[in-house]
């Protein structure tokens, strides 16, 4: 087989580089928090009430967020909690919603039952001297994410906070097998040192990747800080069976300033566009015998 010419003379004018197909533990290109509350009003709306709270927690998190956009954030998510009957939650997340905008006051769109809720809750941060939301301190999560995984392995991971004020009362790990499944998560142990740990179960390591993500939860129950969310998860590549392919220095191919790899009967081009593009990220060309 001869790769063609004109795909080769692309390759190259690209500045080529070969990525493995599952680039591994990496943050993927984030969507947008309008498109995320989008997502999350949707799954809100669908019932799916687990997921439209791991997408409202990731929009909480993310650096950027208009008070209008906090507003909408804690809105939803004082009403998913409360659909869970996660009271204490929907409690802290509707006085976070006060504590921006003091004159809001349940709708009429709201069922009755939630309604003389957060009536009940607005009626207690009154009696609190109306608190507004203090300007929080900063909260980063560090991790260092492994290359890849050995498959049907358990995986553990670690990571520690860096949070001056003691805000986070925990921190959560949230994993998933693949793409497309619903995000479990773990409450991470810490050690006397100060490092939180968590174990990714054999069951969920299988290929092509397990994707992830931290949580950092404050003592009410709300996320202050993430690394990766579920709309941009951290990645570990699980090579399928035979091992990682690409590890193996015969199968690859220097072209100047890329690289062609064989894998099996076809030939792969990683392209890597820069990162300053607007449309960042990675082009994959492969033909088959």
């Amino acid at each position: 087989m001869k790769l063609s010419t004109a795909l080769l003379a692309l390759a190259l004018s690209l500045g080529c580089a070969l990525v493995p197909a599952v680039a591994p533990a990496h943050a993927q290109r984030a969507e947008t928090t309008q498109a995320i509350l989008e997502r999350g009003q949707n799954e809100y709306d669908d019932l799916r009430f687990q997921e439209a709270l791991q997408t409202f927690s990731a929009a909480l998190v993310r650096a950027g967020n208009t008070p209008q956009d906090l507003a909408r954030i804690y809105r939803y998510l004082a009403l998913t909690y409360l659909s869970l009957d996660r009271r204490d939650e929907a409690e802290g997340a509707y006085r976070s919603l006060l504590g921006l905008m003091p004159d809001t006051m349940p709708g009429s769109d709201m069922s009755p039952r939630f309604r003389e809720f957060f009536t009940q809750v607005r009626a207690r941060w009154e009696a609190d001297g109306r608190p507004g939301l203090p300007p929080p301190a900063p909260v980063s999560i560090v991790h260092r994410s492994p290359a890849q995984a050995e498959r049907e392995h358990p995986v553990t991971l670690t990571a520690s906070l860096e949070d001056p004020d003691h805000r986070a009362a925990s921190l959560v790990l949230a994993y998933r097998q693949g793409t497309n499944a619903v995000f479990q998560r773990l409450e991470m142990s810490r050690d006397d040192e100060g490092t939180f740990s968590a174990t990714i179960p054999a069951s969920a390591v299988s290929p092509p990747l397990v994707e992830y993500y931290f949580e950092a939860i404050d003592a009410g129950g709300l996320p202050i800080a993430g690394r990766g969310d579920v709309a941009a998860p951290l990645r570990i590549a699980v090579p399928a069976p035979g091992g990682d392919i690409t590890s193996e220095p015969g199968f690859w191919i220097a072209i100047g300033g890329g690289a062609l790899v064989l894998i099996g009967g076809a030939i792969a081009i990683g392209v890597v566009v820069s990162n300053q593009s607007p449309a960042n990220g990675t082009l994959v060309f492969t033909i088959n015998d």
